[in-house]
């Protein structure tokens, strides 16, 4: 499931956020000008200083979420479980 339907993301989308920062300029092939960007989370637990179009660190971003969202669903399934929540257990 991609992080962006995953409820367990909800929280994490909020503070997790993509920031563009403009860093240069670049000529592309037909002389159109663009912008190049350094990139880092919201959170402050990813950057990405490479001078990149937007697409670019678009795509290093969400694969930073799809770790995060790893880390996540590890975290919910190791959490330990209430008393009695284990058809198992005896009483």
């Amino acid at each position: 499931m991609h992080y962006t339907d995953d409820p367990l993301m909800d929280d994490a989308r909020k503070e997790h956020r993509l920031l563009l920062e403009p860093v240069g300029t670049t000529r592309g092939l037909f002389g159109g000008e663009k912008t190049l960007y350094a990139a880092a989370c919201a959170a402050g637990d990813w950057m990405d200083s490479s001078r990149y179009e937007d697409h670019a660190h678009m795509e290093s971003f969400d694969h930073h979420m799809y770790e995060l969202q790893l880390r996540l669903q590890a975290e919910t399934e190791g959490a330990p479980s209430g008393e009695g929540d284990r058809p198992d257990e005896e009483a």
